[in-house]
């Protein structure tokens, strides 16, 4: 009884083997192929400078004017590195010292920075000796001159001005990948090494290649050859041979196709059977899993071609089953891009990145750059600060720094360059005035958190730890105790700031004029103050106090220790605990008493290392990339305990509970894991919530608070060993805007019922890579953002459509007589 339908799917493939257009196909892939073939690949040290590398252009433009014109720094690791500059851009270093505001290139940068490695005159044992020197630094400064070979010595020159200029540079592998063709180089390499290369290969390259040249270019092809297998099957004269046979019309339409599929599956097999063997043997990347590209590819496939036999059977015309598959689709892309819009205009930019608490009052920072908080009467997030989306403007992450006071700062252009463009003002929200912003002390530019510890206001950027009483910063925002304007002039108001987006006024420009005419008086003393400035150091009351002789460098994290007054401080393989001094609420100091070093921790540094650092009480939880989980005592830094990431997942951000003892751990699938420890044993128990954007510890109220959904939030209770530990308390589930009342109740329903063939290249990339999550960023920086790969929603909903597409064609075969 089976044979009768072995025998239609072997004339199915016979069929398809007798195309021309198959055979143009095989000839098309074994061509592609051939030229693919010859690629290759070789690493090598990373020492070229590219314009990329640049992570802060503003703080290299001060700190080399510096170098130039201080007379101080003149035979420093700084000064002689800026007088490597040509004639040109020196020109404009002078005229940066003099607050001008100059434009240079970066790639005008880099190139003179390449330059400098051929000669290197400008080293001097001596004064690299105060700078932060890693292992690699140290180790290859070891070898002798006769015994480095040149890519080291390039190396060790481009380690040298790295050390000269602390975070400037974007951290990279020490390793690079070179991609050559036919043994002639690219001119442009990846500066990624060999693991960061395999996974870019995993999660970018192949998705793009099965959307495009599986999901697109074959998938035509195929449609274009399968057409005419049903409207041939309808002729009288071979519909009536078929049925004369003991078969069934409903497995005789399965068999057609089934069989159908075959010309996909043999041009599939070939390309990417052949893709496999030329990264295997050309690049070393022998991942089996890429395999899975096979029936995934055929599996897309039949989703066309249901439509395309559907439409055989109803007119009985190939052109018109390639025009109505073609149009459907056209339907699918038209979906999918219309859902992915919504998915990063819509819903991307309303995620919860940050909370704040006062009382029962949530004020959040969302990853769009907006800062909103929760009115209960409307059941609705109020805007604080609009964001514009052409600004791309960054949110310092919110703070609580006195009753119905948070501070918050928001940088202009903050995502490209977390220095920005103009001053950068601290921002005190109002809780008495609906979170009203209020700009007031000058912070450190650069500034990406704020900690309250002992009654100092603490900034931290990648230059330096600096600090003013939280008195001062609520005294000079124009707010007085009970919340109210102190002057009587009129304050800024929400409308204002968002419109120039930092608080910026008139008074504000009038002293940057008053400070220009002091700088032509005064001259180089004054230039040097506002250059210091410039690069991320004090301002007239934010003050250093990071210990003599610590240099912070990328990547760089801190934590609070609970309420123990001491900051841990995570700085490119060296952890850190300070002991922050008190304040009686004065204004600091000209001289800030600097904190002390109360414990100190080197390990093995980690280049451009994914990193995440938490810390309670009692105890410091420290996550580095493809490195166990650490979990050190805080008193002394010692390591507890060491234990796998949970669910073998990369964790985005984790939270100290207090005095539990306890932490709470993000992990990139969207869940929140509340991890314990009892001497060497580690327990981590999952909690509830689903689709996690952030999470953070409300210490006044004992509760952890899980942003989830977009912008939904979940109070859980923090009782260890009470009855109500990890229930959830509170909940705000608030009302939708208008464009995601369209997205809720139009464009998601349009979704599922359309089959998502788009999205079944994030099931490629899961099935090759092994992992359903992973994280872009977070290497210098602690914005990241996580890409959740959608692995089973695809397959189902093209199943479904699959079933109904041959349910409905089995329907019409067997009830009409042809």
């Amino acid at each position: 009884m089976i044979r009768p339908y072995y025998a239609v799917i072997a004339d199915s493939f016979h069929a398809a083997l007798s195309s021309r257009i198959l055979w143009i196909a095989f000839v098309a892939i074994w061509i592609f192929l051939a030229a693919l073939a010859p690629i290759g690949y070789h690493e090598d040290y990373t020492t070229t400078f590219r314009w990329f590398d640049l992570d802060n252009g503003t703080q290299m433009k001060a700190m080399l004017a510096r170098g130039l014109v201080d007379p101080k720094e003149s035979e420093t690791a700084l000064g002689r590195i800026a007088k490597t500059f040509p004639d040109d851009i020196k020109r404009k270093l002078r005229q940066v010292a003099e607050g001008e505001d100059v434009r240079i290139d970066k790639d005008a940068l880099a190139d003179s920075l390449n330059d400098s490695m051929d000669d290197e005159s400008w080293y001097d044992a001596e004064a690299w000796r105060s700078t932060v020197r890693l292992r690699e630094l140290r180790e290859l400064d070891e070898l002798a001159d006769d015994k480095i070979t040149q890519p080291e010595r390039r190396r060790r020159a481009r380690l040298r001005i790295e050390a000269a200029l602390p975070g400037v540079f974007t951290a990279q592998s020490a390793r690079s990948i070179t991609l050559s063709y036919a043994g002639f180089d690219f001119p442009a390499f990846f500066l990624i090494g060999k693991e960061q290369f395999v996974s870019l290969i995993n999660q970018f390259v192949v998705p793009i290649m099965m959307d495009w040249l599986l999901g697109f270019a074959l998938i035509f092809l195929g449609i274009l050859v399968t057409a005419s297998i049903i409207p041939d099957m309808l002729q009288p004269g071979s519909l009536h041979l078929l049925l004369s046979k003991p078969i069934s019309r409903t497995m005789l339409l399965l068999s057609k196709f089934i069989g159908g599929c075959a010309f996909i599956f043999l041009c599939v097999c070939q390309l990417v059977i052949g893709l496999w063997l030329i990264a295997g043997f050309r690049l070393d990347i022998w991942n089996p899993r890429v395999l899975w590209c096979i029936p995934v590819a055929v599996f897309l496939f039949a989703v066309f071609f249901s439509v395309s036999l559907l439409a055989g059977l109803r007119w009985r015309s190939p052109i018109l089953s390639i025009g109505v598959t073609c149009m459907f689709g056209a339907f699918v892309l038209v979906i999918g891009f219309i859902g992915g819009y919504f998915d990063g205009l819509v819903r991307g930019p309303d995620r919860i990145a940050r909370l704040a608490f006062d009382s029962t009052d949530i004020v959040i920072a969302t990853r769009g750059g907006e800062l909103k908080y929760f009115d209960e009467s409307s059941n609705a997030w109020e805007d604080v600060i609009e964001a514009d989306f052409r600004q791309r403007d960054l949110i310092v992450p919110p703070i609580r720094i006195a009753e119905d006071k948070i501070a918050t700062a928001k940088i202009r252009n903050g995502r490209f360059n977390l220095y920005g463009s103009g001053s950068l003002d601290l921002l005190v929200l109002d809780g008495t005035d609906n979170w009203s912003p209020h700009p007031g002390l000058r912070l450190p530019n650069g500034t990406r958190r704020l900690f309250n510890i002992n009654g100092m206001l603490v900034a931290l950027n990648n230059a330096g730890l600096m600090a003013t009483t939280v008195s001062k910063a609520v005294s000079e925002s124009g707010v007085d105790e009970v919340g109210k304007f102190g002057s009587a002039g009129d304050g800024p108001t929400r409308d204002r700031l968002n419109e120039d987006g930092a608080g910026d006024n008139e008074g504000v420009d009038e002293a940057d004029e008053n400070k220009t005419l002091a700088v032509e008086k005064i001259g180089v003393t004054a230039w040097i103050s506002d250059l210091i400035r410039m690069q991320g150091g004090e301002t007239e009351e934010f003050r250093s106090i990071l210990p003599a002789g610590v240099t912070l460098t990328e990547p760089l994290r801190a934590a609070v220790a609970g309420d123990t007054g001491s900051l841990v401080l995570y700085s490119r393989g060296r952890l850190m605990r300070l002991e922050l001094p008190k304040t009686d609420g004065a204004s600091m100091e000209t001289s800030a008493v600097p904190a002390v070093i109360a414990a100190d921790l080197l390990m093995e540094d980690t280049t451009a290392a994914r990193t995440t650092l938490a810390a309670s009480d009692r105890s410091v939880l420290l996550s580095r990339a493809e490195s166990p989980v650490k979990w050190l005592d805080s008193t002394d830094l010692a390591t507890l305990v060491e234990f796998p990431t949970p669910g073998d997942q990369s964790i985005v951000s984790a939270v100290g509970l207090g005095d539990s003892d306890r932490f709470a751990i993000l992990t990139t699938d969207g869940q929140v894991h509340i991890a314990s420890r009892d001497g060497d044993d580690v327990t981590v128990r999952l909690l509830d919530q689903t689709e996690v954007t952030a999470i953070e510890y409300d210490a006044p109220n004992r509760c952890l608070a899980i942003a989830h959904h977009i912008d939904s939030i979940d109070w859980v209770k923090i009782d260890d060993g009470g009855a109500e530990d990890l229930m959830v308390t509170r909940t705000i589930r608030p009302s939708v805007s208008s464009w995601r009342s369209v997205d809720r109740y139009l464009i998601t329903p349009l979704r599922t019922m359309t089959p998502q063939t788009g999205e079944l290249s994030q099931t490629v990339a899961a099935l090759i890579s092994g992992e359903s999550s992973f994280v872009i960023g977070g290497g210098s920086s602690e914005e990241q953002e996580v890409i959740q790969l959608k692995i089973a929603r695809p397959v189902i909903s093209c199943s479904l459509f699959i079933v109904v597409m041959l349910t409905l064609a089995c329907i019409s075969f067997a009830r009409h007589d042809y």
